[in-house]
């Protein structure tokens, strides 16, 4: 009998083990969002207050946070990472703005000034042979620390952007539900202007247009961020020579502004007292002082295109037509300017990865990076 109350007490306690396994994971489970949530909403007021740099921060400790306790592309981790991009897509703006103006009226070091410092190098061949192997160790060391530094420096802001919201793009997008839909056009949106940042046009427009897409199928006509993605393609497409087309979004981008200006004068009509509807009427003058810079950008449009038109004519006939301007065209049958306009652009995804490996391993975009490199960025007003 004592053999049999060991035996079942002990399995009373293999039993229990689980159970309390279970309480305390989902207990750890729920403390990690808890903590989060926090961070995010910590994020929010720092990108509210115009510090970018304090933003990333947190939101990089948020997102390191979800990534190890529910995975790399979990439903959870999609706020995050999104909010983390945006936050990394303004820092490094205001880093190239910074970088941009304190390089203004820097003269280029001449050949001359360079000579004094490889003297030193030059010099070394007087040491012994045993200095000078001691101190090839000790290059390959400093060699191989540098490497590894300069490794880190290479993933820069803008990179990091990109691949932080494709992977919010990811969650969002495989997922049905309305706002789920809208969050993904939202990461295609500044996945388009990371990618027009760095002066990939025609994977800027992609993006554009995915967002465009996403946002007509669950968007009223009347939706600002309509007006907004229409603006973005219409520029995109700008820098791409693009013009009718361009036209084309810029009028759209007016007449979803339009329509709205029409829905909220409704509303102003049909508020009761001096003070009704005060947000509606802020925003119907936001949009009124709006629609005059669009006007011009369809004008400045149509100028670019007749004068890319007559240049165009003006080359076909000092080339003597069409047959002898195909003498001018690259392997790939368009013309050189096109194949310059192509290969000059800087892709924003890493060549040596695709995006499917951005998204199943960015265990290195988690962590908390430094902010000492961006502590001289001044936060917006």
């Amino acid at each position: 009998m004592p053999e049999e109350t060991s035996v079942a007490s002990s399995s009373e306690s293999a039993e229990e083990k689980p159970c309390s396994s279970t309480a305390a994971a989902a207990g750890s489970s729920v403390e990690v969002m808890e903590e989060a949530k926090k961070l995010i909403g910590t994020g929010k007021r720092h990108l509210v207050m115009g510090d970018v740099v304090s933003a990333v921060s947190v939101f990089q400790e948020a997102c390191s946070m979800l990534a190890e306790k529910y995975g790399d592309t979990a439903d959870e981790c999609g706020e995050a990472f999104f909010l983390c991009g945006k936050s990394l897509l303004e820092l490094a703006r205001m880093e190239n703005s910074v970088l941009g103006n304190a390089l203004e009226g820097v003269p280029e070091e001449s050949e001359e000034e360079e000579q004094p410092s490889s003297s030193n190098v030059e010099s070394a061949d007087n040491l012994d042979d045993d200095d000078d192997d001691d101190d090839d160790d000790d290059d390959d060391e400093d060699g191989e620390k540098n490497g590894q530094d300069k490794e880190e420096e290479e993933v820069g802001n803008l990179q990091l952007a990109w691949e932080m919201l494709e992977v919010a793009k990811v969650i969002y997008k495989r997922k049905e539900s309305k706002e789920d839909q809208l969050m993904a056009a939202q990461a295609y949106l500044k996945l388009g202007e990371v990618s027009a940042e760095s002066g990939n046009y025609p994977q800027a427009l992609d993006d554009f247009q995915e967002c465009l897409a996403l946002q007509l199928k669950h968007l009223p006509p009347h939706s600002r961020l309509l007006a907004e993605t229409h603006y973005h393609v219409a520029t995109t497409l700008c820098y791409m020579d693009q013009y009718s087309q361009a036209i084309q979004h810029y009028n759209s981008s007016i007449k979803v502004i339009e329509t709205r200006l029409a829905m909220l004068q409704e509303v102003i009509n049909a508020a009761e007292g001096a003070d009704g509807a005060a947000e509606e009427k802020n925003e119907l003058d936001e949009l009124k002082l709006l629609l005059p810079d669009i006007r011009e950008k369809v004008e400045d449009a149509k100028e670019s295109q007749k004068t890319a038109s007559a240049a165009s004519q003006a080359i076909q006939q000092t080339l003597g037509g069409a047959s002898t301007s195909s003498a001018f065209l690259c392997e790939n049958g368009s013309t050189s300017s096109a194949a310059f306009a192509t290969t000059s652009q800087v892709p924003v995804k890493p060549e040596s990865a695709s995006s499917s490996k951005a998204v199943s391993d960015i265990s290195h975009l988690v962590r908390k990076k430094s902010t000492t490199q961006s502590a001289s960025v001044e936060s917006p007003a």
